[in-house]
């Protein structure tokens, strides 16, 4: 009998040390039948079998026996770094978190990875959407088109794709946020100081989004619908092929359009995408990648700021999540182009050379207006007082340029194999903003803000002038390796070398910030107690240049602090069930904390912030991943924290310090074929911020109770290439605060049904 099992063509061989290849090898065979199964089963070679001694009957009728042959069972080898079309929760290797490719247990740093079938399951269609549901991670909206990150009590913001440092600038709010999920294969996150792979940054998480390649010599098409219960629709094709008759070169095309309206009132969102992709053997040892993407984002009657937070008695206001502070004329529409490309070569079985370069041009050109409160002037819930009006109108661009070449390889010594990476990284961000002038003669007065509803007059726009003229470079130089002491015990030593520079004019000031020669050191150790279980341990340093400033309008001094962590790493023995506790320390110096909600004189609204002396977070994570049974799939984290200063305050209390994350999803097919289905709870504590209260002016304490958010999901196959998929969010419809920020309110998506069909062939 013969059992030929197809799978994603692979190119080149692995780099994988023979221990990794021995620990994988049979899940790696099992993970490619079922891929092959699902995606090339038309082109499967088939060939007749029969049992010894039986009988084949030809077509010219006469009779001719048979004999069983041996079973052949031929594999071709599956790159581990790809999650698509794996129906997996987790991942065999990746290397976000020091450079070297290492399964989870290798890695002594808390790491997660959100795959393309949880991206699936949960009907993620954007990065904010992924992460809100990963574990240990926090997401917060600011105001309409903007939304913060933090994990462990910090924000973050250390972003990646395929391993390059991309700067996605929260202020400009150019749409790096709602990158379409559809271009990606997977989410990498790995959680705690990551100045070894991404150089300076918070010591909260680094995000690393893995774009799908061309990587499937077989013509294969996804086409997708979907739409959701406030009228938002959208469709998507997905078209993989070979581009040469020997399947050397393959091409992929991904196009993706999203628009409808919101549970805001009069508010739209949308998004057009396309994105495409060449990956090119150029000989039996080097593939060349190349590609390009373009995003369109439109967001119309969008808030800015969010909504007023007090009445004119001084109580806090509890308007309905539907209520829009914004005119219709607003909108914060945004454009993201990538070009990208990839060489990867390998001397031999142990060495590999890849050098990776990504251009990104980003810009939008927002008009807000924004409604605040100050003294008396507030929201008078019977009569309602006149509303204090900024409007803003700015064209801003940012270019980005980001070079990476890496050397991984394994050497022998002392009688056994170890692991080494060498590199070096070169990025440049320009961000330029020009911001037109308000109207001299100023704006309308607004009453009666409960009748609002956005039909007030565009300002008459004035000169256009430079505001920000502002270049990052970063440059450096790392290296890392994994030592097998012992067949038990692996050290990884490593450390980066970085140059920064910050320089140029923002609103009237000079920036000049320059840190030269900044050492990152890297110690981690990991003990397996026996092929399931492993003991870690890490060590990193924190350096991350701050664009905070203080009430005299001087920017603050780079954070500086270390990083430390200690916990259990385990995994099945085919590795589909994975987890991990993590116990972790954080001390930083500088850490830019709200100055009580101050202005700096002579800014339009621009906080104030202090630098707080021996800030510290520690507590613990637990997250359990992958296949609790044959059809049961799940994803669990937990994750409590302690943030203070060094007198024992409190800080980043806008962070919930405790969260809980669960989906599973469970096969029914024994009992109703075909269908699968699923759920899961996104709970955390209260968060707040501390406010002045425009009546009182007294500092008080302004947040969110404890929010529980349960959503529902069914997958239904209706035949072998069409899906339909149901989702429910906030099943409860519980109505809560969405944001960080408590000067201005943003409520969280209530009730949600989303509706997807797939076909594929």
């Amino acid at each position: 009998m013969f059992i030929i099992a197809q799978g994603t063509k692979q190119h080149k061989p692995s780099t994988l040390s023979w221990f990794v290849k021995k620990t994988m090898h049979l899940s790696a065979i099992a993970s490619l039948a079922v891929s092959s199964s699902m995606i090339h089963a038309e082109t499967s070679q088939q060939t007749t079998t029969t049992d010894e001694g039986s009988e084949i009957n030809r077509a010219d009728g006469t009779v001719e026996p048979s004999t069983t042959l041996p079973t052949i069972v031929v594999t071709a080898e599956t790159n581990k770094q790809i999650t698509e079309n794996t129906d997996s929760y987790t991942i065999p290797v990746a290397s976000s978190a020091t450079g070297l490719t290492l399964s989870a247990k290798e890695t002594p740093q808390a790491t997660s990875v959100v795959t393309n079938q949880q991206i699936k399951d949960q009907n993620s269609t954007n990065l904010t959407e992924v992460l809100k549901r990963a574990p240990g991670i926090q997401v917060g909206s600011i105001d309409g088109a903007r939304s913060g990150f933090s994990a462990r009590g910090f924000g973050i913001t250390g972003f990646q794709i395929d391993g390059l440092n991309t700067d996605f600038v929260q202020q400009a709010a150019m749409g790096e946020y709602s990158a379409n999920t559809a271009m990606f294969d997977h989410v990498e996150i790995v959680r705690g100081a990551t100045g070894l792979m991404s150089g300076s940054g918070d010591p909260s998480a680094n995000v690393n989004l893995i774009r799908k390649r061309a990587d499937s010599d077989i013509p294969v098409t996804e086409l997708s619908a979907n739409v959701n219960r406030y009228g938002n629709y959208g469709i998507s094709v997905d078209r993989s092929q070979a581009l040469s008759e020997s399947g050397a070169v393959r091409g992929r095309v991904v196009a993706s359009y999203q628009d409808g309206d919101t549970f805001i009132d009069r508010q739209e969102l949308g998004q057009s995408l396309i994105y495409a992709t060449v990956d090119a053997d150029v000989s039996d040892n080097t593939t060349v990648s190349v590609g390009a993407s373009r995003q369109h984002n439109k967001s119309k009657s969008t808030m800015w700021g969010g909504l007023p937070s007090y009445l004119s008695d001084g109580s806090k206001a509890d308007w309905d999540t539907s209520t829009n502070a914004s005119p219709n004329w607003s909108n914060w529409d945004s454009d993201n182009v990538y070009y990208f490309a990839d060489i990867d070569h390998d001397f031999n079985e142990d060495w590999n050379l890849t050098t990776k370069a990504s251009y990104n041009e980003s810009d939008s050109s927002p008009k807000l207006l924004y409604l605040y409160a100050n003294g008396s002037q507030v929201i008078d819930p019977d009569v309602g007082l006149v509303y204090n009006l900024n409007p803003f109108h700015a064209d801003t661009e940012r270019k980005q340029v980001n070079v990476k070449t890496e050397l991984t390889g394994n050497f022998d010594a002392l009688g056994r194999t170890h692991k080494l990476i060498v590199g070096g990284s070169y990025n440049k961000s320009d961000l330029d903003t020009f911001t037109y002038t308000a109207p001299p003669d100023g704006l309308l007065p607004v009453s009666e803000f409960a009748d609002w509803d956005g039909n007030y007059p565009e300002p008459a726009w004035g000169d256009k002038t430079q505001s920000s003229d502002v270049t990052i470079k970063e440059k450096a130089i790392f290296a890392a390796t994994q030592l097998k002491l012992s067949d038990p015990l692996s050290v990884i030593l490593g450390s980066r070398v970085s140059d920064y520079e910050r320089s140029g004019v923002q609103y009237g000031r000079n920036v000049n910030t320059e840190s030269k020669h900044i050492w990152t050191p890297y110690a981690g150790i990991t003990y397996d107690i026996n092929k399931n279980h492993s003991l870690y341990t890490s060590y990193s340093d924190i350096f991350k240049p701050q664009t905070q400033r203080d009430i005299k309008g001087d920017y603050l001094d780079p954070i500086e602090g270390k990083n430390y962590e200690i916990g259990l790493k385990s995994e099945s023995d085919t590795g589909a069930l994975q987890s991990q506790v993590s116990l972790f320390r954080i001390e930083q110096d500088n850490l830019a904390q709200l100055d009580g909600g101050q202005i700096i004189p002579g800014t339009s609204l621009e906080n104030a912030y202090v630098g707080a002396k021996g800030a510290t977070s520690q507590g613990v994570e637990v997250e359990v991943t992958g296949e609790l049974s044959d059809k049961l799939k799940a994803t669990i984290g937990y994750t409590h924290f302690n943030a203070e200063d060094k007198n024992g305050k409190a800080i980043n209390t806008g962070y919930a310090d405790t969260t809980l994350n669960v989906f599973a999803t469970y096969d029914l097919d024994d009992v109703v074929p075909n269908l699968t289905i699923g759920g899961g709870i996104d709970w955390s504590n209260g968060y707040y911020g501390v406010v002045t209260n425009p009546v009182t002016q007294r500092s008080e304490k302004y947040g969110q109770d404890d929010v529980t958010l349960a959503s529902i999901m069914a997958k239904y196959a209706i035949n072998k290439n069409l899906d339909a998929q149901l989702n429910v969010n906030n099943l409860f419809n519980q109505k809560y605060l969405a944001g960080e920020n408590f000067f201005g309110l943003t409520y969280g998506e209530p009730l949600n049904v989303v509706g997807r069909l797939t076909y594929r062939f």
